[in-house]
């Protein structure tokens, strides 16, 4: 049989590309199946130009490490970021892509891209093959692993297993579209928020403008004399992408109601391309510092935060978020609080009670596909509670959990086992030599 691959990843962002380069790196050959013509996911395609989770919300203790830090120490040599500011990893777009490409061909990873996973060829419980369908038509690709880290589930509901999808009313997450801007002046933007404190806060670190947050009294003064479209939300946050003067703002939100709909996703990407328009206007002409700044980009789709999720053998709870729950099958650590971004309520965290500076455990069974024998479940798509994927989702743990399903499926050709009978003692001893903190 031609193209059989121990290990076929379904996505190539944040979480996937954790798995296939951790894979490859063992020797294991390899296949990404991406929808997009570039690695990275949200991080590329979604402009979420931030690593965040290496860190626990405080930022004070590192708790992700392994793939993470080869790809932040590469992303480093090709000047991408500067590193750690805060509790996360600003970057540049463009020198991500050609990073995770250049790390990706150095691996010898297939990638085939502008593909859909369209078809899932089984043999009882255990998956054989994908059909992938690109516009050369429709071809099988054979492994004898598979991981989904499409975001959306997508091999699970080929399979017509159980999913879960929104909220305990069916609905999602709100979505957005970051757009950056060029050519800020920092110092003015300084001066200002030291003259309008309840305008505009600013975080300074070591000396340079990390942070801005355009508060609510001047956003929705704006909004209400008609000189923002910004029907969402009643603040706007930017962070500098490691360039001075370049910033990326998160601010534009549209309700999803069926992700699934390609004409709904046109609309609501129209929409939010209308509110980053707006909101640059409104930045340019209201705050000293914008005034001679300009768009670069912006995401060229949309960032779905929450979608559908596998069932696993194990779903991750809210309750287990909060109490900074611990596993005896722990593969991976996440420190965020839950994160909502509410069509009602707006955007609401809930912090885990142990503190900003504590985490939770991720435990295998949650990325083991129930049902399954040969099938892992990885990034937002991980087997999880709404709230708690709200929290799980951020890209550092992404990759924790991408490491985590290469290992134990390099585990599994090597003992000729299923997901289920993996060793967990002996999973944990791989990845704590390749520098996973668990």
């Amino acid at each position: 049989m031609e193209n059989v691959y121990d290990i076929i990843v379904i996505g190539g962002g944040p979480a996937g590309i954790g798995a296939a380069f951790t894979a490859a790196e063992q020797k294991m050959k390899v296949a990404i199946v991406e929808r997009h013509s570039i690695l990275g996911g949200n991080w590329t395609n979604g402009y979420v130009l931030s690593i965040l989770g290496v860190y626990t919300y405080s930022g004070k203790t590192k708790i992700v490490g392994g793939v993470a830090d080869k790809v932040i120490e590469r992303l480093k040599s090709a000047n991408g970021t500067g590193g750690k500011v805060g509790n996360f990893i600003p970057f540049r777009p463009d020198e991500m892509k050609i990073t995770l490409e250049q790390m990706s061909s150095d691996l010898n990873i297939d990638l085939f891209y502008n593909s859909l996973v369209t078809g899932v060829e089984t043999v009882g419980n255990t998956i054989k093959g994908l059909k992938i369908t690109g516009k050369n038509g429709t071809k099988l690709i054979y492994g004898k692993t598979f991981i989904d880290s499409s975001g959306d589930a997508d091999v699970a509901h080929l399979l017509s297993l159980n999913t879960l999808s929104g909220n305990d009313k069916g609905v999602h997450q709100e979505a957005t579209i970051p757009f950056r801007i060029g050519n800020v002046n920092e110092s003015k933007v300084i001066e200002f928020s030291k003259n309008n404190p309840n305008k505009i806060a600013v975080v300074i670190t070591e000396g340079r403008l990390s942070r801005i947050r355009i508060l609510p009294e001047l956003v929705e003064k704006a909004k209400n004399e008609h000189m923002l479209y910004l029907p969402h939300a009643n603040a706007e946050f930017l962070f500098n992408t490691s360039k001075a003067g370049e910033f990326v703002c998160n601010a534009t939100h549209v309700n999803v109601t069926d992700f699934s709909d390609g004409n709904e996703l046109a609309k609501i990407s129209s929409d939010a391309r209308m509110q980053v328009l707006s909101s640059l206007n409104f930045l340019v002409k209201e705050i000293p510092g914008f005034e001679n700044s300009y768009l670069i980009d912006s995401g060229s789709f949309i960032g779905l935060r929450e979608t559908r999720r596998a069932i696993g053998e194990y779903v991750l709870s809210k309750n287990d978020v909060l109490n900074n729950a611990k596993f005896y099958d722990v593969i991976a650590r996440c420190g965020h609080p839950i994160e909502v971004h509410d069509p009602d309520k707006g955007v609401y965290y809930i912090h885990l009670n142990g503190g900003d500076d504590s985490w939770y455990e991720i435990p295998y069974r949650a990325i083991v596909v129930k049902g399954v024998s040969n099938l892992f479940v990885i990034g937002r798509c991980i087997s999880s509670e709404f709230e708690a994927q709200a929290s799980a989702r951020v890209t550092g743990t992404a990759m924790s959990m991408g490491q985590a399903a290469a290992f134990a499926s390099m585990l599994m050709i090597k003992n000729n086992i299923s997901a289920k009978e993996v060793n967990i003692t002996e999973l944990q001893a791989l990845l704590r030599n390749y520098g996973a903190l668990i």
